[in-house]
């Protein structure tokens, strides 16, 4: 339950819970409040003053579905074994300092040699207010297709950091999962690298109002859809690329079910770039997309074919 402050605040406010809310130190001497403290496991973790050493230690002590919080003190988590989210109806997330920066969030967590940063293979998992930076050629979270209803939102995404690689990801959806949600977050990338999301069969998945930047070198695609896929949204999403090059906005592929595809209101960099290509006729549907411009007289143009 909610732990009191001094200040007269609940620690275990955000988000509101009737669940309990555990609490994870990024480093074994940790401060709050000014005062500095141990992390271990062997702690109960059920207030700041005793946190835990490790996520997957809190992850071991949730229990499914009654409103437990994971809630990652600010700082550098650096797991030395992926992260399981095998619990389900858990939130996991960082403090964010007021509103919150989505574009650079103070907690994160970095990556684990040779795995996922996170693996979640449960429903109703929700993630927030969180920094990943994944190992170069694997992902920062995996998604199973136990992974139900899971909802990542105002965390954001290093993929400048790895060596370039396509196998190097931010969300991958490896499974059949159904009714996610991705909202809100920021995905930054330096090149040749995997996706920002990449959902091979996902459905019923929206993908919404994120923003992807390319900084440097030549990306093959933001976001990817494989033939398996259906009822997925992808729209007002904001793709940028500087003065880099973005192949392709929205990668789909061939095959794949009739109108499976929405692609709605999404902004994309200049005509370097093929908005949305590669969908079979009839699997994806567009609608007000947008192709930026570049230069004093060119305001851009409205996406109407799919290459």
């Amino acid at each position: 339950m909610a732990y009191l402050s001094k200040f007269g605040t609940l620690w275990g406010a955000i988000p509101q819970t009737a669940g309990r809310v555990f609490w994870v130190a990024p480093a074994a001497s940790y401060t709050v409040d000014g005062r500095a403290y141990s992390a271990s496991d062997d702690h109960d973790g059920l207030s700041p003053e005793r946190a835990l050493l490790t996520i997957n230690r809190a992850w071991d002590l949730v229990t499914a579905n009654v409103g437990d919080v994971i809630v990652l003190l600010p700082g550098a988590h650096a797991p030395t074994a992926s992260i399981t989210a095998d619990v389900a109806g858990v939130t996991m997330l960082g403090l964010p300092g007021g509103a919150g920066n989505f574009k650079r969030q103070k907690t994160s967590i970095g990556a684990v040699t040779g795995d996922q940063n996170l693996n979640i293979t449960a429903a109703d998992v929700e993630l927030a207010y969180l920094h990943f930076i994944p190992v170069t050629a694997d992902t920062a979270i995996d998604i199973s297709a136990a992974g139900t209803r899971v909802h990542i939102h105002h965390c954001s995404f290093d993929l400048e950091t790895p060596v370039a690689s396509t196998g190097t990801k931010a969300i991958e959806y490896l499974g059949a999962g159904t009714h996610g949600l991705i909202e809100e977050n920021y995905f930054v990338s330096d090149g040749a690298q995997g996706e920002a999301v990449a959902t091979l069969s996902a459905t019923n998945l929206t993908i919404r109002r994120n923003e992807i930047y390319l900084s440097a070198g030549t990306w093959a695609a933001a976001i990817s859809t494989g033939a398996a896929a259906d009822g997925v949204l992808i729209y007002e999403n904001y793709v940028h690329a500087g003065n880099a090059t973005i192949t392709a906005g929205i990668l789909g592929t061939t095959g794949g079910t009739a109108s499976a595809v929405g692609i709605w209101r999404n902004v994309f960099p200049d005509s370097a770039t093929v908005a949305v290509d590669t969908f079979d006729a009839g699997t994806a549907e567009i609608a007000e997309n947008y192709q930026a411009g570049v230069g004093a007289t060119d305001g851009g143009v409205l996406i109407t074919a799919i290459t």
